[in-house]
């Protein structure tokens, strides 16, 4: 029995060591913290990874205590500090009511910038809709103007081929009978011998003369008038629709002057804000300097190049083409985002933005960022440390046995509110 006591008590002083090293082990972790504040993501990392050692620790303690009846006196005094956080955590409650009741003002607000942003979306989908839709009807007109310019084409060909056709023909009568259109049409009625109708059996006769020697001359062509006719007819007609495409095709002129109208008034009222935000935008990257958009043919807007005007500190006007790739990226950045200020979006991916930065003009990138986050959430996909650090919620992989991928998460927040719990804890329980 004296040799088990024993035991128990050596195993109850190893155990108590290897607490008291472990604990040493996190106070070493907490002091290297404070000096390594340019590693931080790393001593984050690290510092969820010893608090899974702790837990595991617990865990064993846990089942050792049944074992050990001596550590009754801990665990009591490990109950009167939980009664403590029992009283924090009322207090944290009440803390988080009143932050709930500020924030429902805000919400209703962002609610109702969100109605704005749907009304404002719902009437460019109906502008593009219309603008669509005038597309659709020009092009239609464009082809039946261009199927009735055929058609009218062929028939000009056809009345043309009609009209000398009628004109052949009036020639040739002319040329058989000797006598001139303008004699036919001033024709009139015939004198006859003597002044006295002949009878009808002489007319017959004279008639049966004249046709024999008419068709001794040859066959007429009398359906020239009748052929005349219908081609006056369809000429008229062919007029009336040239009329109404001419009349379409100013409507239609029209409808694209006030078209092109609008957008010009669209782009130069989006140009002139994303100009003023680039301007704000790149003296607030680049700590001073000056920079603008250009447009190259200001007198026709809407086929015209845009030009970037850069001057970063110390250097002269230049085109960004003439800039370092650092400087080119800063400038990208600043219109990117120039861009977004007009137009945001709820969520925004950002894919190695900053992988030609250095760590000063990171920190830029940084603090800019941060100033979106108010209305639009941001996934980053970086390499750099600085970027990282600035984040809530970091997702990565790991390799912990070969060949097997795992995602490992980290919410930065709830972590640092446990270091702050955990400060307070040893705040607490240090006079003791």
């Amino acid at each position: 029995m004296l040799h088990q006591i024993e035991e128990y008590r050596y195993n109850q002083d190893q155990k108590r060591q290897l607490i008291a090293s472990k604990t040493e082990e996190l106070k070493s972790f907490e002091q290297a913290r404070s000096r390594w504040l340019g590693d931080v993501t790393e001593r984050r990392v690290g510092a969820a990874e010893r608090r899974q050692e702790v837990e595991y620790l617990s865990t064993q303690r846990e089942s050792l205590e049944d074992h050990m009846k001596e550590l009754d006196e801990v665990i009591n005094e490990r109950s009167e500090g939980a009664n403590s956080y029992q009283v924090r955590i009322a207090d944290l409650r009440e803390t988080n009511a009143s932050s709930e009741e500020k924030l429902e003002p805000l919400q209703a607000e962002v609610h109702k910038k969100h109605e704005d942003l749907e009304e404002v979306k719902k009437q460019r989908e109906e502008t593009s809709v219309d603008l669509e839709e005038t597309t659709k009807l020009s092009s239609v007109k464009r082809d039946a103007l261009d199927e009735l310019r055929s058609v009218k084409g062929q028939l000009d060909i056809e009345l043309a081929e009609k009209r000398m056709r009628h004109q052949n023909t009036i020639e040739r009568v002319c040329s058989d009978y000797r006598i001139s259109r303008e004699q036919m049409l001033a024709e009139e009625e015939p004198e006859w011998d003597g002044g006295k109708t002949p009878d009808l059996e002489s007319i017959e006769t004279t008639v049966a003369e004249h046709r024999a020697t008419l068709e001794s001359i040859g066959p007429v062509n009398l359906v020239a008038i009748e052929e005349h006719d219908e081609l006056q007819e369809r000429y008229e007609f062919l007029t009336a629709q040239q009329e109404d495409l001419v009349k379409a095709k100013q409507q239609l002129m029209e409808m694209i002057r006030r078209i092109n109208k609008t957008t010009t008034e669209l782009f130069t009222d989006t140009f002139n804000k994303v100009n003023e935000n680039f301007q704000v935008l790149f003296k607030k990257l680049f700590g001073g300097g000056s920079a603008k958009l250009v447009l190259v043919d200001e007198e026709d807007i809407l086929e015209s190049g845009i030009e970037i005007i850069a001057r970063p500190p110390g250097k002269k006007l230049q085109t960004v083409s003439l800039l370092s790739g650092g400087e080119r990226t800063m400038t990208a950045v600043a219109l990117l985002f120039s861009l977004y200020q007009v137009k945001a979006s709820p969520f925004c991916v950002l894919d190695e933005l900053d992988a030609a930065l250095d760590d000063a003009n990171i920190g830029r990138f940084v603090e800019m960022l941060k100033g979106f986050l108010h209305g639009s959430q941001f996934i980053v996909i970086t390499h750099n440390r600085q970027t990282i650090g600035a984040s809530d919620i970091l997702y990565g992989v790991t390799m912990e046995q070969q060949g097997v991928s795992k995602i490992v998460s980290v919410k930065f927040a709830d972590h640092e509110k446990q270091k702050v719990a955990e400060a307070s804890e040893a705040e607490t329980s240090a006079p003791a």
